[in-house]
């Protein structure tokens, strides 16, 4: 009996040839892989040194300008000795992997090089004959901690901004551009979540007392959150980088927590990131426009990572200004311990996601006084995805979520998240 043809559907065809795409697409990328060597533990080589293993030698990521990656060596303290530089590109066998980041080599990152088999080295292992030797990356050491967003254009994407870092400095401007608290909080979260220490600094107060005269509200705002922070007990520090005699005490306290550490600094556009790091002598002057106006706008100069050595001792990354921070969304309980004033709260349920369960002692603390509404709008927003930018509190989810704390809490939140 023969068998007649069986037509199909245009749209079932269409999914039949995706399908087959796909399974091609897997074989070739599995074709010839060796095994995924990449990230290897800080122990990987044990008591070995990594110059006698494989001719390695290990480094720290100063700047990375897409495929070519710039490694200062590490001494034998385990600082990178970010005067002799090498010029490195990733082993093309990595470029297989698979990978949910925009760039799996970032600034911070700790890695295995193999310089080239042409260069020749002096007794002290020093390469003759080149001011910037040419090295390949073999291996990457597995963080230890790191700060991390959505990649903006693949949301489903890992973008790490930050990398084995020891402190991090979320750094905001008072005005020009004003600060934004909600953008503050992600950082927060994204640090308790990563179990680092914070620095809180907040640049250009010297433009407060105009700012009083104009809008007292402002002001009102501004005192209550500073003081909110400070009482949660994170580090917040004040200052102004064009006021440095005036705010030397502030300068001082600053220098004392950067010194020995690897410092990694984030904030908004324009809140003067490398204006404070030349207030910690880097190597390298970082470039900041020198007229005052230009500077109280709020413009944006960094556009790289760079990990630059500080003469006060210690190191930082320069990062360029983020314009959001969408993390994310943790479960409830991850969430509310990246609140410190609300990890002691016990609730009736293990599980309450402190939003509408009934005998939650997160929203009893909320309407005691305890935990303060503008702290607590911030965890309903990053529970819900919510992120409260501007131009686009008009959609539909944040005009639901103001209702609906408004019904919870009888009051109007407040407008000064980011």
């Amino acid at each position: 009996m023969s068998r007649g043809k069986q037509y199909l559907k245009f749209e079932e065809t269409q999914d039949s040839f995706r399908k087959f795409e796909k399974i091609k697409k897997e074989k070739r990328s599995l074709r010839g892989r060796v095994i995924d060597d990449w990230l290897l533990p800080s122990d990987a080589f044990g008591p070995f040194k990594p110059s006698l293993v494989e001719n390695l030698r290990l480094g720290r990521v100063i700047e990375v300008h897409k495929r070519n990656v710039f490694v200062a060596e590490e001494g034998d303290d385990g600082f990178p000795r970010t005067g002799d530089l090498w010029f490195c590109t990733v082993a093309k066998r990595h470029f297989q992997r698979a990978h949910k980041e925009r760039n799996f080599v970032v600034v911070g990152d700790r890695v295995y090089f193999q310089p080239e088999e042409s260069l020749q080295f002096d007794t002290d292992g020093t390469p003759l004959d080149s001011d910037l030797p040419r090295a390949v990356i073999q291996h990457a050491l597995i963080r230890v901690t790191k700060m991390a967003r959505k990649d903006p254009m693949r949301p489903d994407w890992e973008h790490i901004m930050l990398a084995n870092i020891d402190l991090i400095a979320i750094v905001a401007s008072a005005l020009n551009p004003e600060v934004r608290w909600g953008l503050i909080d992600r950082f927060l979260v994204q640090a308790e979540l990563e179990k680092l220490p914070v620095v809180i600094i907040l640049n250009k107060v010297d433009l407060l007392p105009h700012a009083q005269e104009s809008r007292s509200d402002f002001m009102e705002k501004y005192k209550k959150r500073t003081e909110i922070y400070r009482n949660i007990g994170y580090n917040v520090i004040e200052l102004s980088t064009l006021r440095r005699k005036t705010y030397a005490e502030e300068i001082k306290k600053l220098r004392v927590l950067f010194r020995g550490k690897l410092v990694g600094l984030a904030g908004h556009s324009g809140v003067g990131k490398s204006s404070i790091i030349n207030l910690m002598r880097p190597e390298f002057e970082q470039v900041v426009d020198e007229n005052p106006d230009i500077f109280y706008k709020g413009r944006h100069t960094t556009t790289y990572n760079s990990l630059l050595q500080l003469g006060i001792g210690g190191y930082v990354i320069d990062t360029p200004g983020v314009r959001s921070f969408d993390i994310d969304k943790p479960d409830p309980i991850s969430l509310t311990y990246c609140f410190p004033e609300m990890r002691h709260l016990k609730c009736q349920f293990r599980e309450c996601a402190h939003d509408k369960e009934i005998n939650c002692a997160v929203k009893n603390a909320v309407e005691q006084g305890v935990v303060t509404e503008e702290r607590y709008r911030s965890y309903i927003g990053i529970l819900k995805g919510i992120s409260f930018r501007e131009g686009q509190n008009n959609s539909r989810d944040d005009a639901l979520l103001i209702a609906d704390m408004k019904a919870r809490l009888q009051t109007v939140p407040g407008e000064d998240d980011e």
